[in-house]
This record gives C-alpha cells, sequence and structure tokens, in this order.
C-alpha cells in the first residue's frame, strides 16, 4: 500500500514523513496502551480531561453499540453521530428528527463492521470495541473546520485546516506561528485565512497531550472561540498521505522535524 501510494520503498533515514509514519506504524511503538486508548473518542475523552481538565472536549450524549440501539427520541437538539474506533462517517442529526434515513443507517453500519485496521493495518485500533458516539452539533454543522496540530517530541510543529469537507474539500497547512506553508496535502488548497484568536490555547493544549507520544496529531474544532479537541491521530493518512512531489513532501517534514530530522 506504501509502495502504491508513494511510488517509493520507505527509507529510515529519508527525513519525510509519510517514510516515518510507516516506521511508526509497523514498530511495537504503536502498540503503546496510550496510543490505543485515545484511539477511541470515548477513552480519549478521559484521558485529555485528566491532562487538561473539564470543557477540552464535546461532551458525550450517547454512546450506542448497535443500529439498533439508536433511538432519536431523547435527544433534544441536533447532534452528529459517528464510530469511536474509527473516523470518516459522521451523521447529522438535525433537531427535532425522529428518524435517521437509510442512506444515514448503511453508513453507520458499515462503520461499525469496518476499522482502520482493517482497512489499512493501524494496528493502535486492533483491539477497539466497534461503538458509535453522539456529540451535540456544532452551530456551524457540516461546514465545521477541522484544525489539525501536528505534534513532534512534545512539540506543536503545523496546523492543518479542512474546510468544506462534504461539499468540495480543501486542505490548507500553516506552521505554528501561523505562516502559511505552500504544500497541497491530499486535497486542494484553499483560501488562507488568518490565525484564530484560539491559537494560543489550541497549542497549549497540543503540548500537554502530545507529551507521551514522539509523534501525535491533535484534532481540533472551534466553536465561538473555544477549541474542542475532537480525536488524537497517530498515522496521519496511514502514511498513505499524497503532495504533489517529492519537494513538497520534503519542505512539510522539515518543518515538522525541525533541527531533530538530523538526529
Amino acid at each position: 500500500m506504501f509502495l502504491y501510494s508513494q511510488k517509493r520503498l520507505p527509507r529510515r533515514t529519508s527525513g519525510l514523513v509519510n517514510d516515518y509514519l510507516y516506521f511508526l506504524k509497523t514498530s511495537s511503538d504503536f502498540m503503546d496502551i496510550f496510543r490505543q486508548l485515545t484511539s477511541d473518542k470515548i477513552m480519549m475523552k478521559d484521558f485529555v480531561r485528566d491532562r487538561c481538565g473539564d470543557g477540552s472536549t464535546l461532551p458525550l450524549k450517547k454512546i450506542f453499540e448497535s443500529i439498533e440501539d439508536i433511538d432519536l427520541s431523547g435527544l433534544m437538539r441536533a447532534c452528529v453521530i459517528k464510530p469511536a474506533h474509527g473516523s470518516g462517517s459522521v451523521v447529522f442529526v438535525d433537531e427535532g428528527q425522529v428518524a435517521l434515513s437509510s442512506s444515514d443507517i448503511d453508513n453507520l453500519r458499515s462503520a461499525l463492521q469496518t476499522s482502520p485496521y482493517s482497512s489499512a493495518r493501524e494496528r493502535n485500533y486492533m483491539y477497539l470495541r466497534p461503538r458509535l458516539i453522539c456529540e451535540p452539533m456544532l452551530p456551524s454543522g457540516a461546514q465545521t473546520k477541522d484544525y489539525k496540530v501536528f505534534c513532534y517530541r512534545g512539540e506543536p510543529r503545523s496546523v492543518q485546516v479542512d474546510s468544506d469537507r462534504y461539499i468540495s474539500h480543501r486542505r490548507n497547512i500553516y506552521s505554528s506561528d501561523w505562516s502559511p506553508i505552500e504544500v497541497c496535502y491530499n486535497f486542494s488548497l484553499g483560501e488562507w485565512e488568518p490565525a484564530p484568536e484560539c491559537l494560543s490555547e489550541m497549542m497549549s493544549l497540543s503540548r500537554q497531550l502530545a507529551q507521551p507520544f514522539e509523534f501525535v496529531r491533535v484534532d481540533f474544532f472551534i466553536s465561538e472561540g473555544k477549541p474542542y479537541v475532537g480525536e488524537l491521530t497517530h498515522c496521519p493518512e496511514a502514511a498513505h498521505g499524497r503532495f504533489r512531489d517529492r519537494q513538497e513532501e520534503r519542505i512539510f517534514s522539515e518543518i515538522l522535524f525541525g533541527a531533530a530530522a538530523s538526529q
């Protein structure tokens, strides 16, 4: 899969981010208990609360073990339902909605039957119980942006911003001080935007959560100026992320690893 996506074999000494992630994903470190616990969106909330205090994640409204468990009657406001043991599948439930559509049910059923381990051999997901979680929907709904902070050796190094995920996905990369980085990573560039007012708070939370790991990406939503941790990602794009060319990957890698790249 790596050879297909990157058109090369991974090398430990390349200094490139996808090579690094490949060897991380296939190492014994990837089965570290903290990596496994924080890959589950339910247990991740406990990890964040222990390190950062209450209020740094969205509240958990419901946990569903199966499609048959889903009951919308007790949900008083708009919410989202998504897998706790993976990513990508999100169902938006409007306020007052009494039933899921057949396509939403099929989406969630498929999410319960798959995981990043079965699709991309991310072993930190291997033993996670398939479950669905329900969280409040943010006011921006499906237009909510994702702010993903890449951390290496405990320090935030760059921020990935994903916009229009469900319409025309765009992705921009910034340095930790919010300087634009002109690279394309899996998706076309969107409009450059000013730094969020809560950037320093996001950086502080990321430092606290990154301490147990050599590498981790801390993923946030922002609502009304406040950042909320959505998940911790240990192998972005399963080491299969694509840049437009090798030079762009090297630019991003040098920012991510910094002086540590030569150590």
